[in-house]
C-alpha cells in the first residue's frame, strides 16, 4: 500500500486534527504539521466552526510509522535503546546502553528485525527498503566485508579457481561487488535466491596466467640473487 504524504481533516480545532491524524497514522503527534486551509462558518450561530487542516509529517511517513513500531517493540523486549530516524537514505539507528544486544552474533538479531520491520510496513515494490543500524554495526561490517573481498580476490588469483561467500543481504553483496569491481583479475556475481543468496568471485580470463608468470619471475629474481 502506497505511503499518503498528507492528510485533509475537518475538526472543531488545529489539536483535535493533529491528534485523529496521529492516531489513522500511527505516529506520534509531535511529528506533524499542521496548516489550516479552510474554514467553515456556523450554521446560524448554532453550531461551533470547523476548520479544514492539512497534516503532513515531518519526515517520511514510513521512516515514522517505522520508529513508532520499533520504539513499542524495543520496550515490549525491555531493552534500553531507541530508534532514531535521520540516517542516510532510509536507515534507522538504534541507539541506547542495550543496542549491542540487538546486534547478535554476525549480526543475525539485527537482521531479522530489519526482516521483521519491512515485512510489516513496507509494500514491495513500491517503498524503499528500510535499513536498521545499532551502534554503528553497518560501518563496522561495511569495513570487514571490504577486507573480506581482497582478502577472496587473492586466493581465487593464486588458486585459479572460483570461491563462494556465505549469504549475504542485498546490502552487503552490494560491498563485495563495489569493492571489487575495478580489479582486472577477478569478477564477481550474485547466485540463488534469498535468503540463501550469496556472491561468487571468479578469476576473469588470462588474470591466473598473469600471476603464475609474475611469481615465476619473482622466483627467477631471487635465485639470482641467491646465488650471488
Amino acid at each position: 500500500m502506497e505511503q499518503a504524504t498528507h492528510l485533509i481533516i475537518e475538526a472543531a480545532s488545529v489539536e483535535d486534527a493533529v491528534k485523529q491524524a496521529s492516531r489513522q497514522w500511527n505516529v506520534p503527534a509531535n511529528g506533524l504539521k499542521a496548516e489550516v486551509i479552510g474554514e467553515e462558518k456556523s450554521f446560524f450561530g448554532l453550531f461551533g466552526k470547523k476548520l479544514k487542516v492539512r497534516i503532513e509529517p515531518e519526515k517520511p511517513l514510513l521512516l515514522m510509522k517505522s520508529c513508532s513500531f520499533l520504539s513499542e517493540l524495543l520496550t515490549r523486549m525491555d531493552l534500553r535503546a531507541g530508534p532514531e530516524a535521520g540516517g542516510e537514505g532510509y536507515t534507522i539507528g538504534i541507539e541506547g546502553p542495550d543496542a549491542d544486544i540487538l546486534v547478535g552474533r554476525y549480526g543475525d538479531g539485527l537482521k531479522a528485525m530489519e526482516y521483521l520491520l519491512n515485512l510489516a510496513l513496507r509494500s514491495p515494490g513500491e517503498d524503499p527498503r528500510l535499513r536498521l543500524d545499532s551502534g554503528g554495526y553497518r560501518e563496522r561490517r561495511k569495513k570487514s566485508l571490504e577486507r573480506l573481498a581482497e582478502a577472496t580476490a587473492r586466493r581465487v588469483v593464486q588458486r585459479g579457481v572460483p570461491l563462494r561467500l556465505e549469504p549475504m543481504l542485498s546490502w552487503e553483496r552490494w560491498v563485495i561487488h563495489t569493492t571489487l569491481k575495478d580489479r582486472d583479475d577477478v569478477e564477481t556475481q550474485s547466485v540463488g535466491e534469498s535468503p540463501d543468496r550469496k556472491v561468487v568471485v571468479m578469476p576473469k580470463l588470462g588474470a591466473v596466467e598473469r600471476n603464475e608468470s609474475a611469481q615465476q619471475r619473482a622466483g627467477g629474481v631471487r635465485r639470482t640473487r641467491y646465488r650471488r
